[in-house]
């Protein structure tokens, strides 16, 4: 083949085989039934000419094989075209591949893939021993068990012993003789967070071309969480092959689970499987808050909480959104009084359950009755003073109690210790008939029974008749108005009076001085 197409083929490897998960029993129908099959399986041996059959659903004439060494499987050894395929009915080919290997001596990989298929046509591989050397047993891959990732447990230890299938390769003309190394360590996000060391609590057997690993759960000797362990297997001949890695979750206790309350700031606290009842009481529409701590012993587990209140008649009910702050905190306002129950289950990854229950008493908040006089706030033990034939109204309208209960109160009017009234907010005028001094009592009742009351005197005195009272009013407005006016009147006349005397001035007679002349003469 010419440089650049060994180059495509090399740019191919690359980019399938780190992707890339091997067939465990490639003898058998593959799992993805478009994808070609191959006939023989997993570790045949071939020294001189390697000979590959199989068949498939899609014609293969665009498909190349390719030939890599699992030491270095991004170095291409050879590549080509398929010998043969044949067509043998409607939708169904034939095919033959026939290479000369007799300068190979490796464990390696014969990959079957369509080169224009931008890698998503469906492919093919098989791992064969090719020569007399440089054979050693191959692990496939363990994430790709499950499509599952290695971040994500592969297996779950929890109330029983666990097997663990190793899809192991190795030379079928071979010893089946196995001896398995492993290390493990704490990784709670699939990463170590300490160096592997050495286990042995397991048994191994081979069992139809695979590694078996027992794990029994009594005697793992490692505490709940999860675990990364390495995987090397040796043949007869001590030759190793590859390592790989698989995650275990061991998890064999229930959850620890604290379920607590905050309740006039004295926190209370239930653990697992557990009830407890809270002996301060909490009244009705309180807020009352419950938070749930969980630990599961290990870092790293996903739990589940579910949350159920029991109401004081039996019913159960699941949290309202606006109940629920978070998955471990709750916010409840019980509106009516009893005996409630709040139960929490929670359920851990590897779905062991653990109950916790708290019970706690709601009070019922009694009514606050509330008296007006005409806006007026009447209170408890006042004295009233009205007279006769006024028009005025008592009322109890604004008495108040927590909203479940405040369109079911009773309003009760006790009248000189008799029941004048029930179920009416108002006394007015026209309720009573006469003067006199009346001893009056408001009861005002919820539905629980529970009551509040306003007990006060009205006195209701005669009072003027209005005719005689006009009468006096118009005759002393009048009297006043007469008083005015005389005194008006005399003012004004005093002032003319006076401004009406003139005064005339004397004069002398020029006679009398003449007479005075006369005589000096």
């Amino acid at each position: 083949m010419g440089d650049p197409k060994r180059y495509v083929l090399f740019v191919l490897i690359c980019l399938v085989l780190p992707v890339l998960p091997l067939s465990h029993a490639s003898a058998l129908p593959s799992k993805n039934d478009t994808e070609p099959s191959i006939f023989q399986e997993n570790g045949i041996t071939f020294t001189h000419t390697l000979y590959l059959n199989g068949s498939s659903t899609h014609s293969l004439v665009e498909y190349q094989w390719v030939l890599v060494s699992l030491d270095r499987p991004h170095s291409p050894l050879d590549s080509g075209k398929l010998t043969s395929v044949t067509a043998v009915s409607d939708g169904l080919w034939d095919w033959e591949l026939e290479v000369n290997i007799s300068t190979y001596d490796c464990t390696c990989k014969i990959l079957l893939s369509n080169l224009n298929s931008n890698n998503h046509h469906p492919h093919a591989s098989i791992v064969v021993y090719l020569g007399s050397e440089n054979h050693r047993p191959h692990i496939l891959p363990i994430s790709a068990i499950g499509g599952q990732n290695i971040d994500k447990p592969h297996y779950l230890l929890s109330d029983s012993n666990l097997l663990v299938e190793i899809p192991l390769i190795v030379q079928s003309s071979g010893s089946q003789e196995a001896f398995v190394n492993m290390g493990v360590c704490p990784a709670p996000n699939g990463i170590c967070l300490s160096e592997m060391v050495d286990f042995g609590f397991f048994n191994s057997s081979l069992l139809n071309g695979a590694l078996v690993l027992e794990f029994d759960r009594l005697s793992m000797n490692l505490d709940d969480g999860f675990w990364l362990f390495n995987i090397t297997i040796s043949d007869a001949l001590l030759r190793s092959s590859n390592t790989e890695r698989f995650l275990i979750l061991i998890d064999q206790n229930l959850p620890s689970v604290t379920l607590s309350c905050d309740v006039d700031s004295t926190e209370s606290s239930v653990s697992s499987s557990e009830t407890t009842s809270i002996i301060l009481p909490v009244d009705e529409n309180s807020p009352i808050s419950f938070s749930a701590t969980v630990d599961d012993g290990y870092v790293g587990g996903e739990n589940i909480l579910t949350w159920t209140l029991v109401l004081p008649d039996g019913s159960r009910r699941a949290l309202h959104e606006s109940e629920q702050v978070s998955p471990t905190l709750i916010s409840l306002n019980p509106d009516f009084p009893g005996t409630w129950t709040v139960e929490l289950l929670v359920r851990d990854t590897v779905g062991w359950l653990s109950h916790s229950s708290i019970d706690f008493t709601v009070e019922n908040r009694a009514p606050v009755a509330l008296l007006e006089l005409d806006s007026f706030v009447v209170n408890d033990g006042a004295t009233v003073s009205l007279s006769n034939g006024e028009s005025w109204e008592l009322n109890s309208s604004q008495s108040s109690d927590t909203a479940n209960d405040h369109l079911g109160l009773i309003h009760t009017w006790y009248v000189n210790g008799n029941t004048h009234v029930t179920g009416k907010q108002t006394l007015s005028s026209s309720d009573f008939t006469g003067t006199g001094t009346y001893e009056i009592l408001l009861v005002v009742e919820d539905d629980n029974g529970a009551t509040s009351e306003v007990s006060f005197q009205v006195q209701i005195s005669e009072s003027i008749e209005s005719d005689t009272l006009s009468s006096q009013l118009i005759f002393a407005s009048i009297s006043i108005l007469l008083f005015l006016s005389l005194s008006v009147g005399y003012i004004v006349a005093s002032s003319r009076k006076q401004s009406n005397q003139t005064s005339v001035p004397k004069w002398i007679s020029n006679d009398s001085s003449l007479n005075d002349g006369e005589n000096n003469r």
